[in-house]
């Protein structure tokens, strides 16, 4: 997009990339243009809705919340280590937060003070941004979030707001015009988008992220630790929390009963945790300093046990990676704990509340080096680097595997080698083969071209036995890709 100005379909090698809507690819694009095709360039819209999403919510805690107070929501939210590491994802949740946030606030806006037509203008707005950003699961937040908010609430105010139909005109007018489009091009994508892509994710499990019904508490307890163990839950909390609270219960339900589920799902419900948490060690945080030193106990007991191996991971774990230096993390929770008790004994929330804070920036200073280096083994970056070294002109092609990030740093296309494109990890380009082909848009490789003029040649880890490309060799190795390189004649010698 960013290259070639076209707006209305995203394309990955080449051929429609209708997984998703194309608002976050607007955004991004939008980005590249304006600060080159870096991957800070690529991550800035995900941090800009991350900062957006912490306004919001200092925003209306602002309102629940006496002086400073406000601003423990969004330290709360900020150091969530789920919110913190995502605020760097090119990943369409973070966006997709925002634009929940910006519902759920404006609403609980709505329900202390009436409704206000500007207001319900904006609370759409995000409704129509989410919905081109993620598609249908929007709507799903936004009517099951009102509906949950409806229960918490135990009257239908929070509801009313779907009756508006100037709202709805702005939905189908923007991100319905854009999916008649979108339609009226590619015949298929209305079965796709809702039979698919909708449906069948959340009743059958043919996506492949299947897990067991204790799931979705897991990932909010760990996604938000410690406050998620530490803080002292109070019943007497605002308004705005209860409705908050609302969009969480509905998330907690919908995904729960869905076949589908991944953590960065769930990331819309740490917004409205952080203010309900807020409330509640405004309202008891003696029995919370407790609390906290329990859980950074607890939590230097278990990295002590995997720093003694007393404990084994698996391996290739990204946990194993996170606790290689289980032991310095271990002393520093034990000097977290002890920061806690001293708030406790000075009768000072400061020193508590500091220690409630410093868990995501204390972790990643001791055990970023090795998440780096996790990141590096599952990154395109290093097999780009000994690309641009080796052939820094050539032509690339990879063959039964592909790496998205490796065309991103090399700044080139590549040419594709596969039998149904599933490497490409679109389900959409898997699943319309077929129809791609009828219309020419297939691009992928079923065969090397003759003659073969690719400088460089990816495939899959080798195993023994396997044969190099003609007159090529290997320059590069990791755990996922061997990449071979022309063999170049010594001077003198005859190729």
């Amino acid at each position: 997009m960013a290259r070639s100005g076209s707006l209305l379909v995203p394309t990955l090698e080449g051929m429609p990339y209708l997984d998703k809507p194309p608002g976050f690819f607007w955004v991004d694009a939008l980005a590249i243009r304006l600060a080159g095709a870096t991957r800070q360039a690529a991550r800035s819209p995900s941090a800009a809705a991350a900062a957006l999403t912490l306004w919001l919510v200092w925003r209306r805690a602002r309102g629940v919340l006496p002086g400073n107070a406000a601003l423990l929501a969004v330290g709360l939210l900020a150091t969530a280590p789920l919110f913190a590491i995502l605020s760097a994802y090119v990943i369409f949740d973070m966006p997709l937060t925002f634009c929940v946030a910006a519902v759920w606030t404006l609403l609980a806006e709505e329900v202390e003070r009436g409704p206000g037509m500007l207001r319900r203008a904006a609370m759409y707005a995000a409704v129509t941004a989410g919905v081109l950003i993620k598609g249908p699961v929007m709507l799903a937040w936004a009517i099951g979030g009102s509906v949950g908010a409806s229960l918490l609430l135990r009257r239908l105010q929070p509801m009313q707001w779907l009756r508006w139909p100037p709202g709805w005109l702005m939905v189908l007018g923007i991100a319905g015009g854009w999916f008649a489009i979108a339609s009226a091009r590619y015949p298929e994508y209305p079965h796709y988008a809702f039979a698919e892509e909708t449906f069948e994710r959340i009743a059958s499990g043919s996506f492949r992220r299947e897990h067991p019904p204790w799931f979705v508490p897991l990932v909010l307890v760990a996604g938000a630790l410690p406050w998620s163990l530490a803080t002292p839950w109070t019943s007497r909390i605002s308004t705005a929390g209860r409705v908050g609270l609302g969009f969480v219960l509905f998330a907690i339900v919908f995904f729960t009963v869905s076949r589908s589920k991944l953590a960065t799902y769930l990331l819309p419900c740490l917004p409205p945790l952080a203010l309900v948490a807020s409330e509640s060690w405004r309202a008891s945080w003696k029995g919370g300093a407790w609390r906290v030193t329990v859980v950074y106990a607890t939590l230097a007991l278990v990295c002590a046990a995997i720093g003694l191996h007393w404990i084994s991971l698996p391996s290739k774990h990204v946990v194993q990676s996170f606790l290689l230096p289980a032991l310095p993390l271990a002393v520093a929770f034990v000097l977290l704990a002890g920061v806690s008790v001293l708030g406790v004994f000075t009768r000072r929330s400061g020193f508590t509340v500091a220690a409630l804070l410093a868990f995501t920036p204390v972790t990643l200073a001791i055990a970023g080096s090795s998440l780096v280096r996790y990141a590096a083994s599952e990154s395109g970056e290093p097999l780009a680097r000994a690309i641009a070294s080796a052939e820094p002109g050539g032509s690339l092609r990879f063959e039964r595997c592909y790496s998205a990030g490796t065309e991103f740093a090399l700044d080139r296309r590549s040419d594709l080698l596969s039998a149904r494109g599933a490497e490409t990890t679109s389900t959409y380009q898997f699943r319309y083969r077929e129809r791609l082909l009828e219309r020419g848009q297939w691009t992928l490789l079923s065969e090397p071209p003759v003659p073969d003029r690719a400088s460089v040649i990816v495939r899959p880890m080798r195993n023994p036995g396997d044969v190099p490309p003609e007159g090529m060799s290997a320059f590069y190795e990791d755990r996922r890709f061997v990449a071979y390189g022309r063999v170049r004649s010594e001077p003198g010698e005859t190729e």
